[in-house]
């Protein structure tokens, strides 16, 4: 399922294109270039088009690549409700509330082993 760009990932795609894109000049494609000049396909339109531009050029960012193809899963915080962005499976939290967390955790585990010990 193929979506359409945000602001941010538009800003990126461009920037790829014009440092990394071997068929891009003077905002035309050279593959394209039939005539006087085409467009570069994927600079005008808001999703991925362009084939070469795909394979050959966005796995130059990877991060990018995961997040214009949908293998990056994107969940909600339990606590603060944020959208982050998981790094496994197991992961609930965003990096501020996993900090909170963890401090929390720690202290009642310190809490409970005090009580034990009877001091």
């Amino acid at each position: 399922m193929e979506r359409w760009f945000t602001l941010e990932q538009r800003r990126r795609v461009k920037k790829l294109i014009t440092q990394k894109c071997a068929n891009y000049q003077d905002n035309n494609c050279i593959a394209l270039d039939y005539y006087d000049g085409c467009p570069c396909i994927q600079m005008i339109n808001n999703k991925l088009y362009c084939n070469y531009f795909r394979n050959a050029v966005l796995p130059n960012d990877s991060y990018l690549e995961k997040e214009l193809t949908g293998s990056i899963s994107r969940d909600r915080c339990v606590i603060c409700g944020k959208v982050f962005n998981r790094t496994n499976n197991r992961q609930r939290y965003c990096s501020d509330c996993a900090k909170k967390s963890k401090r929390v955790v720690k202290a009642k585990s310190e809490r409970k082993r005090r009580q034990k010990r009877g001091l």
